[in-house]
């Protein structure tokens, strides 16, 4: 029997993993298998992934010792921490719970709809995020409504704060293409990627520093 299963037929034998998720929690093995984290998911992984196992139905219990959206074996559920009945958890509790199992042990526990949806597939994955990033930059290369500037420029001296705007920033550079954190703080990081998209567009305005003409170029001017 699997640690996570809608059917019989679907999924494959469980791990030696299992016997110590199932005795008390989160064990010394589960934490081993967390130091070691498998390919990290993406949330649409997940909506794909509830829509074959369940239907997308978080309260679903056919009686088959299987519940909710991710089809929880009360094992595997109590294993990993939770109490009562995962069909009868919140919808952001079963996700949570998901998220753990897959980053500790991959897509196995759900082998039949990883297979059918090509989750773990490097190929396949590699391919849909080629095709994510490619419609990401489309959107971004397109002039959009500019959030009004807060008249206060970005620079590194603002580092210690977090700040919505540096977010919105950060976020819309992210869309563009650069590789930022967006996390609301003005760094070194921030400031470069500034600096060097400010050069690309050939803005003249001070090296690093987000003013009112990078800010709307940011929205306004198209990638390149």
């Amino acid at each position: 029997m699997s640690l996570l299963r809608a059917r019989k037929p679907r999924h494959a034998k469980p791990s030696k993993t299992a016997p110590a998720l199932a005795a008390g929690g989160l064990t010394a093995t589960f934490g081993a298998a967390l130091a070691t984290p498998a390919s990290a998911a993406a949330e649409d992984d997940f909506a794909r992934l509830r829509m074959c196992e369940s239907g997308g139905n978080y309260a679903i219990n056919t009686g088959n010792g299987y519940y909710g959206a991710y089809q929880f074996d009360l094992r595997t559920w109590r294993g990993l921490g939770y109490t009562g009945k995962p069909s009868d958890a919140r919808p952001a509790t079963q996700d949570a719970a998901a998220q753990r199992l897959q980053a500790a042990r991959g897509w196995q526990p759900w082998p039949a709809c990883a297979r059918r949806l090509g989750l773990g597939d490097d190929r396949v994955e590699a391919a849909r995020a080629s095709r994510s990033h490619r419609v990401t930059i489309a959107k971004a290369s397109r002039p959009t409504a500019t959030p009004a500037f807060a008249g206060t420029a970005l620079t590194t001296k603002l580092v210690k704060q977090t700040r919505d705007d540096v977010r919105a920033w950060q976020a819309r550079m992210a869309a563009r293409g650069w590789d930022i954190k967006v996390d609301g703080r003005y760094g070194p990081k921030s400031a470069h990627v500034a600096a060097r998209f400010a050069a690309e567009k050939g803005l003249k305005t001070t090296p690093g520093v987000v003013d009112q003409k990078v800010w709307n170029a940011a929205w306004q001017l198209r990638v390149s």
